[in-house]
């Protein structure tokens, strides 16, 4: 009974031990060298944010000019097709037309 105790208090005590050291010997602080490496890194974050913005911000605007550019295209097509579609039924293109007869 005596040695269970003292068995049982023992593996105890050891594991209080080996906790205690295991806990003590990892340090909470920041090095400053780990300090100098994150406000690099929040550094470049921030220069990489910033450049991220611009790039979408300039691809807005290309999106634009292409959309415009298209807009264009379209008009242009229409209106050859129109002009097509006029001189494909040349001289009665205006078919609610009808000229007066010359007069001489």
């Amino acid at each position: 009974m005596k040695l269970s105790k003292f068995v049982s208090s023992f593996g105890i005590g050891s594991i209080a031990v080996a906790i205690a050291i295991t806990l003590s010997s990892c340090t909470p602080k920041i090095t400053e060298e780990q300090m100098q490496l994150l406000k690099e890194l929040r550094g470049k974050d921030a220069s990489l944010t910033e450049s991220i913005q611009k790039k979408q911000g300039e691809k807005r605007k290309l999106e634009q000019e292409v959309n415009a550019r298209k807009s264009e295209l379209k008009k242009c097509q229409d209106d050859k097709a129109f002009i097509m579609d006029k001189l494909s039924k040349w001289p009665n293109c205006w078919p609610d037309y009808t000229p007066e007869p010359e007069q001489k």
